[in-house]
């Protein structure tokens, strides 16, 4: 099992564009939330005036790949490969403003790895893999 590196890097080069262009047609956006949510705390979230936020993207975009591997049965591993775009808005409230990230993760790939069965098999738990003395008695 090999990826085709040419194709992934395409498709992400694709992708970069056309969230740029997408970035670039979006203009601000307002908001209006609870003026408690302004002050970061759980408990005056959804209390007070609603207040206008305004939202704008910046033309900033990364895309990055992820992949990940895990056990999927006896002697079988599930690879994933994600595509991972990060871009930038600025929030701005009145007196304030912040830019924060946006981070969308993609599944572009998905196999089974299969491996030779064993003739026997135990199974052990990881957390239970080093215990000698159990901790609980029936």
């Amino acid at each position: 099992m090999r990826a085709n590196t040419m194709m992934m890097n395409m498709l992400a080069s694709e992708v970069a564009l056309t969230v740029q262009d997408k970035i670039k047609n979006i203009k601000t956006s307002a908001v209006m939330v609870p003026l408690g949510n302004v002050f970061g705390s759980q408990l005056l979230a959804q209390y007070g005036p609603k207040i206008n936020i305004d939202v704008t993207p910046i033309g900033m975009v990364n895309v990055d790949f992820k992949t990940e591997f895990e056990e999927s049965g006896i002697n079988q591993t599930r690879h994933k490969i994600y595509l991972v775009v990060k871009t930038q808005v600025k929030i701005i409230v009145p007196f304030s403003s912040d830019t924060t990230e946006v981070v969308t993760s993609v599944p572009i790939a998905e196999t089974i790895i299969v491996g030779k069965v064993p003739q026997n098999y135990i199974f052990v738990p990881k957390d239970e893999m080093l215990n000698i003395i159990p901790t609980e008695v029936e």
